[in-house]
């Protein structure tokens, strides 16, 4: 089983996406973009627009992440 991490690219005050991806994903490691069912999108501040995130804000978008990579693993092992 591949298993879903957090993967992040940017961070508060500039460019950003969150997703959890699975581990063996290569393209969606490395890459912006990408989703679909081996790549699932949190945030992103829509490319090379200037809006971006505090830190307080960023710290929670990788928490809601974590939870959502440790709830699909959990899912992935009952089945």
């Amino acid at each position: 089983m591949n298993k879903w991490i957090v993967e992040s690219k940017g961070g508060p005050g500039g460019t950003f996406e969150i997703s959890v991806v699975r581990e063996n994903n290569e393209h969606g490691i490395k890459s912006y973009g990408w989703f679909d069912d081996n790549k699932l999108l949190i945030s992103h501040n829509g490319g090379p627009c200037p809006w971006s995130v505090t830190s307080r804000i960023w710290i929670g978008l990788m928490a809601l992440a974590s939870t959502v990579a440790k709830e699909l693993n959990e899912a992935n092992a009952k089945v």
